[in-house]
């Protein structure tokens, strides 16, 4: 694939993206990993992300998932703070 220019691309989902949605997508990744790649998008459902979405290419993860957010603010809440 590597030799072809193209780039495997997962990406975990609730629902099915849109067709005008996963253009967009591999536009955007296009004009990320170089203009002269072929991006081709594995589309994965996962309901335990409760929204957003996780691309996943080579070694990068994007996890924009509501549920990491939620952890994430979790976590943040639970520091003690001063005042």
């Amino acid at each position: 694939m590597a030799h072809r220019g193209e780039v495997k691309v997962v990406v975990r989902t609730v629902v099915p993206l849109p067709e005008k949605e996963e253009k967009e997508l591999k536009e955007t990744l296009r004009d990320i990993l170089g203009k002269d790649k072929t991006i081709l998008v594995e589309q994965k459902i996962d309901q335990s992300i409760m929204g957003g979405l996780v691309i996943e290419f080579g070694q990068k993860v994007f996890d924009m998932s509501i549920r990491t957010r939620a952890k994430q603010m979790e976590a943040f809440l639970r520091q003690p703070f001063d005042i």
